[in-house]
């Protein structure tokens, strides 16, 4: 009995001691740190390199945390990449993150601030056109007397920025040809169309192949089976009568590395009569099919204007 009234009185002292909580500090929402922090990222977007200097202190310092080995980086550093975004990248913000806002940290007895913002990076390279959508957090830390940002640790997306860089350089994915035994799909596709002959046009598509008309959808995974694409075909021509189809300049193939298919690319100028007006249009297609290595398309994708079908 008593090595029971041991147990309880040892679980019931460490449950008290586990329900203690310490207070190491406050959080606020508004305060001058933030205050401080706003007019920093304004001057960084501005490339203000006087504002930006004047808002740290001499010893400052700055880290990119997603390095393997992050180091400490100069203020002189700071202010090239605030210098160069500012100049060469359209539209440059950088701004709070959704509905998310800065926090300004006062930890412990030595009350030092500490300001965790977080942020989301826009704008467009203007000499790759890359886009910058990179989100971007960063801890602020202040000086004792939390006049001067002494540091700064920032964490984002390296893919993103590494992707920006390689836009600079030129790299290939592939080969692209001319002439290709594959690049009769995409003739016999539209010569089929031209013939009538939707037997011969659903023989070229594998069963589980997936069709979307981009002009049409509204979102780019409504797609259609080669089944109802054929039976919309068939409503086509009952309604249209298919007098020329026109290739445009020559299909290309698509060879990319590590795929397990090719894509050719075509272009065609077709002219359609209204059957029941007799009535005459010509209008343009754009086709890019994917097909595997049994020579059957899987997907296609193609875009024409239906506004252009003679009345």
């Amino acid at each position: 009995m008593k090595s029971i009234y041991l147990t309880l009185a040892l679980l019931f002292t460490l449950s008290t001691f586990a329900q203690k909580k310490n207070i190491n500090g406050k959080i606020y929402d508004k305060h001058p740190a933030i205050d401080l922090v706003d007019q920093f990222t304004s001057a960084f977007v501005k490339g203000d390199s006087a504002a930006i200097t004047n808002l740290v202190s001499e010893n400052f310092g700055w880290w990119q945390m997603n390095e393997m080995r992050p180091r400490k980086r100069t203020l002189n550093n700071l202010l090239n990449r605030s210098k160069y975004l500012s100049n060469n990248v359209i539209g440059f913000n950088l701004k709070n993150r959704g509905a998310a806002y800065s926090d300004a940290m006062e930890f412990g007895k030595d009350k030092r601030i500490h300001v965790y913002s977080y942020q989301i990076m826009q704008g467009y390279d203007k000499n790759t056109g890359v886009e910058l959508n990179i989100p971007r957090n960063s801890i602020f830390f202040l000086n004792e007397d939390q006049t001067k940002i002494a540091g700064l640790s920032v964490s984002d997306s390296q893919l993103k920025w590494q992707k920006a860089y390689d836009a600079w350089g030129t790299s290939s994915n592939g080969k692209i040809y001319k002439d290709h035994p594959m690049i009769a799909k995409a003739r016999l596709l539209y010569a089929y169309i031209a013939l009538g002959d939707i037997e011969s046009c659903r023989a070229l598509y594998s069963d589980n192949a997936v069709i979307r008309d981009v002009m049409s959808v509204t979102d780019l995974e409504d797609t259609r089976g080669p089944d109802v694409e054929m039976e919309m075909l068939r409503e086509f021509l009952d309604k249209y009568e298919v007098v020329d189809i026109t290739e445009i300049g020559y299909p290309d193939l698509l060879e990319y590395d590590g795929a397990e298919y090719k894509t050719v690319i075509s272009w065609w100028e077709m002219t359609v009569k209204n059957r029941t007006s007799g009535n005459l249009s010509t209008g343009y297609h754009h086709s890019q099919i994917d097909i595997n290595n049994e020579g059957l398309i899987t997907r296609e994708d193609y875009y024409w204007n239906p506004a252009l079908l003679p009345d």
